[in-house]
């Protein structure tokens, strides 16, 4: 397992292989209104050797509709970084924000 692998894991990221064979590691917040992203994915890409990595950022709200609960994403980023220690700065950053009171109150 590589450095930056287990450095996610360190941080509450899960990895996880798919029926293909790809690797990704995602990381879902415990609770919504204390945090602003609510899941992460980080996928290493590029071939034929991986070189960079995708982090995908989203914010997902639950919305109650006449017949059932709806969790709809609201918000999205995708980055891709080229080095693996400003990944993780990244990521840890973006993990420290925190929904506004707006966010809060409609969750």
């Amino acid at each position: 397992m590589s450095n930056w692998s287990e450095q996610l894991q360190s941080i509450g990221f899960e990895k996880t292989k798919k029926a293909d064979g790809s690797v990704s590691h995602c990381y879902e917040a415990a609770h919504r209104r204390s945090s602003f992203w609510t899941q992460i994915t980080v996928k290493q890409v590029g071939r034929p050797n991986p070189d960079s990595w995708q982090v995908t950022y989203a914010r997902s709200e639950i919305q109650i509709g006449i017949w059932k609960i709806h969790n709809v994403v609201k918000n999205i980023e995708v980055f891709v970084h080229k080095n693996s220690s400003s990944m993780l700065d990244d990521i840890k950053e973006k993990m420290r924000r925190k929904p506004d009171f707006f966010h809060k109150i409609s969750n």
